[in-house]
């Protein structure tokens, strides 16, 4: 019989017992409280039976869940009394139930274990593949590292986000033994980190930076210790059958090959086999501990990753620290490699380094509440890029999506208007529409997403019918447009001490460059329609080759060049003549407007003042908001 089948078998039967021992607590009458303990824990030991039926769990987890049935059998005192019908009896029932009533604390430790298993286990995916957890700083990633060192074997390792890079001076070569021992030890040890110190009586952290500190030296000393017993026996035996083969390569030696392929204009060795050095390429060389730390961090993490347990987990605490982001990936993707037999799990908040890690299981941690309470989630596979995904699952406002980059005005402007909103910026208004759809199709998140584009080149009953998707428009061509709006051009005006005639002139030499502009403008604006028309639509499909013909033949017949462009040369020759200053905001698409106005204002820089202006006075946000829905600032 397989391993898996066996732990199959004692599971069920384990919870065949528990159901006698739940008769016997009933006979006993232990209380409400130890019934649905029993009850509980029946559901979840029949709920481990059955993930070890659908899943192919790892050898880590079949000792895992070797170990929680364990657990379980030893936390109910007469389960192997549940075949006696005379065990309980009016002698002994009070004296029974008063012993059932003191296991309830462990019942409840070994239940609360359970669970943690099953909820963690589940969305990490069985550690059928390495594990990137995402997670704002206090979501509480570094306690979920040593909660899952505690519950799973003890055949893993966490590498603390914390440390103190400092390398010792060695004066000779320790015991191999003593020396595994030790890093044993340290590798099963508290890795949060989370302590303090009383200063009553001259109290100080002396303990605790011992331990941190020691760290290094512990994995060192069992690096040097290996090599010199593995050294000491290639010499022994070739000394012994006078063959000389290839010196075995040992953990140390790995190491050394690992950082110096990462770092190739310098390298590091340990000729003297007690010390390791660096060596320049001028030549000079110099003791370990002078390294930086980010020379530093690289050994200390390919030392604690080569002597992780075989076939075991690593867990590594922001694996990008201290590192620079040229060598963060290669790193990692060489010690995945060279560790293949082990699972890591990241728990990072670098968004660059979790969608580094292709083929990894991507988790968010939601929430955490102290002291082992988190709400995780799978990340799912959407429409949008997975590094913009990640990135806005951790807001906890509402999203809107709109064009431009993150140093664009257009971002700083929504900034401004909508701080109640996280702002993303796309390439173009079909990323727009497209990421808000996807973003609101995520089953996980609280908040919602929203789009926001301009109105000019859509048609009124396509920007109608995105409503219904959360996309909005804004009266505008232009982003740039939005601050020559007039009412706001007269608030800067009267903070420069000019006349409201200054913006009068504003106003009319803009109209005079649209006129200027006319032909440029429909041209520019009837190329962009098509362009429109031809990304937004698409050809119906036809049931034979004489219908496919007919619909693409109405497809093109829609776009009429000459209607279009006349039509648009009406509109615009009409707000000119009408002298419609708001309405040629709308449509006029051209960033270098903001020259008349700095020419008027002799000003250098329009936009940025602009800006300050917006930051300093509330009258101008409102201003400005009247060109966009209520409903972004209700959002």
């Amino acid at each position: 019989m397989k391993r898996r089948d066996t732990i199959i078998n004692n599971a069920e039967a384990l919870a065949f017992k528990i159901e006698g021992h739940k008769v016997i607590a009933e006979n006993c009458n232990s209380g409400l409280e130890i019934i649905d303990l029993h009850e509980r824990m029946i559901i979840l030991v029949r709920e481990t039976s059955e993930v070890l039926k659908e899943v192919d769990v790892s050898d880590n987890y079949l000792n895992q869940f070797e170990q929680q049935i364990s657990d379980v059998s030893t936390a109910f005192p007469f389960l192997n009394q549940i075949d006696n019908p005379d065990f309980v009896g009016e002698n002994n029932r009070d004296s029974l139930r008063l012993t059932i009533l003191g296991s309830r604390a462990n019942l409840n430790a070994v239940l609360k274990q359970i669970q943690f298993n099953h909820e963690i286990f589940n969305k990490l995916g069985f550690f059928q593949h390495n594990i990137v957890a995402i997670g704002a700083n206090g979501s509480g990633k570094t306690t979920l590292a040593n909660e899952l060192k505690r519950y799973l074997p003890q055949h893993g390792v966490v590498i603390s986000a914390q440390k103190i890079l400092l390398i010792p001076t060695f004066s000779g070569i320790s015991n191999i033994n003593s020396t595994s021992q030790k890093l044993s030890s340290a590798q099963v040890a508290d890795k949060t980190y989370k302590s303090t110190y009383s200063t009553e009586g001259g109290g100080n952290a002396y303990g605790l930076l011992v331990q941190l500190g020691g760290e290094f030296h512990v994995l060192l000393d069992n690096l040097l210790a290996e090599r010199s017993a593995a050294r000491n026996q290639y010499c022994e035996a070739a000394v012994s059958s006078k063959e000389y083969r290839d010196v075995p390569e040992t953990k140390l030696d790995r190491a050394l090959n690992i950082w110096n392929s990462l770092l190739p204009h310098r390298t590091i060795s340990c000729s003297d086999g007690i010390n390791i050095t660096l060596n320049m390429a001028s030549g000079e060389t110099y003791p370990a501990y002078q390294m930086s730390d980010g020379e530093k961090v690289l050994l200390f993490l390919v030392a604690q990753v080569l002597q992780a347990p075989a076939s075991g987990f690593i867990v590594v605490d922001e694996p990008e620290m201290y590192l620079h982001k040229t060598i963060v990936d290669k790193l990692w993707d060489t010690l995945e490699a060279e560790r293949s037999d082990c699972i890591f799990v990241y728990l990072t908040h670098d968004l660059h380094f979790a969608t580094s890690r292709v083929g990894s299981k991507k988790i968010w941690i939601k929430s955490f509440k102290h002291p082992n309470l988190w709400e995780i989630e799978g990340v799912p596979d959407n429409e949008l890029p997975e590094q913009l995904l990640l990135e806005l699952l951790g807001s906890r406002k509402n999203i809107l999506f709109c064009e431009g980059t993150h140093n664009s005005l257009d971002v700083k402007l929504f900034s401004i208007l909508f701080p109640h909103l996280t702002i993303c910026p796309v390439d173009s208004c079909f990323d727009v529409i497209n990421y808000t759809k996807a973003f609101n199709k995520l089953p996980m998140v609280a908040t919602k997403a929203l789009g926001l584009i301009d109105s000019d080149y859509h048609d009124s009953q396509r920007l109608t019918s995105l409503t219904s998707e959360s996309i909005y428009s804004y009266s505008m061509a232009e982003i740039e447009n939005l601050l020559l709006d007039e009412g706001f051009l007269n608030v800067i005006a009267r903070q420069l001490l000019k006349d409201k005639s200054v913006t009068d002139s504003i106003k009319q030499d803009i109209l005079d460059k649209l006129r200027e502009d006319i032909e440029l403008q429909v041209s520019n604006y009837v190329s962009a329609k098509i362009n429109y028309y031809f990304r937004s639509s698409h050809v119906t499909r036809g049931r034979n080759a004489n219908e496919i013909q007919e619909h693409f033949a109405s497809f093109i017949g829609a776009v009429d060049i000459p209607a279009w462009h006349d039509e648009r040369k009406q509109e615009l020759q009409k707000i000119i003549s009408e002298k419609n200053y708001s309405r040629a905001l709308q449509v006029y698409n051209n960033k270098g407007l903001k020259a008349i106005v700095q020419r008027h204002l002799k000003i250098s820089d329009f936009s940025d003042m602009a800006v300050r202006v917006l930051i300093e006075k509330s009258e101008t946000r409102c201003i400005l908001k009247r060109h966009f829905p209520v409903l972004l600032s209700e959002a």
